[in-house]
């Protein structure tokens, strides 16, 4: 092989699309081989879903029971965000009076129906949703931890599931009345 045949294969290899010097904060290639890492406007991101969406993949749970839990997911999330930095501004003009009270109106329905919701179901299955949708823990390891027994945890698991579905659909009927009274004018 000669020195011109040798420079080339050397700036072949300088040239490959993962090249660290290139692309800073991309993975190695080891990294990419194993999988879990997307790519997005050259950075990379490793993919880790949900609890419940590996509760899925694995049919442990079915669709309906994922989609009641990416629901308390929802609202657990809006209820936990924190208040807006503009409620937090004193009024220095005095120009005009702004009033803020439409701002947190989702945060404060969102917290409603999330202790609404939660407050339906019995006690094995709030802690399981708990463990299994906010703490993020896997379902053996939940019922491990509540002491339940191993060889049966994907029927707790459907089970609770289950109820908060019916805690969901519970919630939503309450609501509804609630709202139906309000435009009536009774309440």
């Amino acid at each position: 092989m000669s020195k011109k045949e040798n420079k080339m294969t050397r700036k072949k290899k300088k040239k490959d699309k993962y090249s660290a010097e290139k692309y800073q904060n991309l993975p190695t290639r080891e990294r990419l081989s194993r999988g879990g890492i997307t790519i997005h406007n050259n950075a990379a991101k490793v993919d880790e879903p949900l609890r419940i969406d590996k509760l899925r993949n694995n049919e442990i749970i079915d669709e309906m029971q994922h989609l009641y839990g990416l629901q308390i997911l929802t609202l657990w999330t809006i209820a936990n965000r924190p208040f807006l930095k503009t409620t937090q501004f004193e009024q220095r003009t005095g120009s005009r009076i702004v009033s803020f009270e439409h701002i947190n109106l989702t945060r404060m329905t969102a917290e409603e129906q999330l202790f609404k919701t939660m407050g339906y179901l019995r006690k094995r299955d709030h802690d399981l949703i708990c463990k299994i949708c906010f703490e993020e823990m896997g379902a053996i390891e939940a019922g491990r931890d509540m002491g339940l027994p191993i060889n049966s945890i994907t029927v707790y698991v459907r089970a609770a599931f289950d109820a908060l579905g019916d805690a969901l659909a519970q919630m939503r009927e309450v609501k509804r009345e609630l709202e139906r009274k309000k435009e009536e004018g009774v309440v």
